[in-house]
């Protein structure tokens, strides 16, 4: 795995070869036919943003034992818990999608609020990319004046708030643009302050039953 820092406040940071073909057409597999526009929430209750026109999927990152592999790597370089982790989202833009410009920390005393209180604060962004992509498709940070392109086993990191605080910081706003062709697959993950779900185990999926 080869790591590099492209920002310090807010951390940003890549990580490449963190994983294979096989996890990433497991997370593609997971939550491809369950696509749809995602919402966000507002006072008024969840709604579609019009800044929002990808697809996007919860993935259950602990139903599969590549994905929850994948989840321990990258604990080991967020240095959380992996209980820290949200349920995962698989992310597809295709042509002229995109997720435009936004934060992904919470105002703990806005709209966002109730989310807020589901584990406290988002302190870090992973996004896993699936796919290579030849053109386009990057993730761009526009007051840092950074972006990063989408490669197979890339795990790009960010903070989200000022160090020391849970206030969202201004330069951690990103943009999520589609390729110019062909389609772009990602899965992010959002770590947060506090034990946000406890990790569960599955029976295996074929063998015989334990008769007790």
């Amino acid at each position: 795995m080869q790591s590099r820092i492209l920002n310090v406040n807010p951390l940003v940071a890549v990580f490449d070869g963190v994983f294979g073909q096989d996890v990433a057409d497991a997370a593609i597999a997971a939550g491809k036919d369950r696509l749809a526009r995602p919402t966000y929430g507002t006072e008024q209750g969840r709604v579609v943003g019009e800044k929002r026109t990808h697809q996007a999927a919860i993935v259950d990152q602990w139903s599969d034992p590549l994905l929850t592999d994948l989840m321990t790597r990258i604990s080991a370089i967020v240095r959380l818990p992996p209980e820290h982790a949200e349920t995962s989202k698989l992310i597809r833009y295709e042509g002229e999608q995109l997720f435009d410009v936004h934060f992904d920390g919470y105002d703990e005393h806005g709209a966002t609020r109730e989310d807020f209180m589901k584990g406290g604060q988002r302190l870090f962004t992973s996004i896993c990319y699936l796919n290579d992509i030849e053109d386009e498709g990057q993730t761009a940070f526009p007051n840092l004046k950074i972006a990063v392109r989408p490669k197979l086993g890339r795990v790009l990191l960010f903070a989200n708030n000022l160090l020391g605080s849970n206030e969202v910081h201004p330069d951690s706003a990103h943009v999520g643009f589609g390729p110019t062709s062909g389609m772009k697959w990602v899965l992010t993950v959002w770590w947060r302050e506090h034990h946000f779900h406890i990790p569960r185990s599955y029976p295996p999926a074929d063998g015989d039953f334990l008769v007790y």
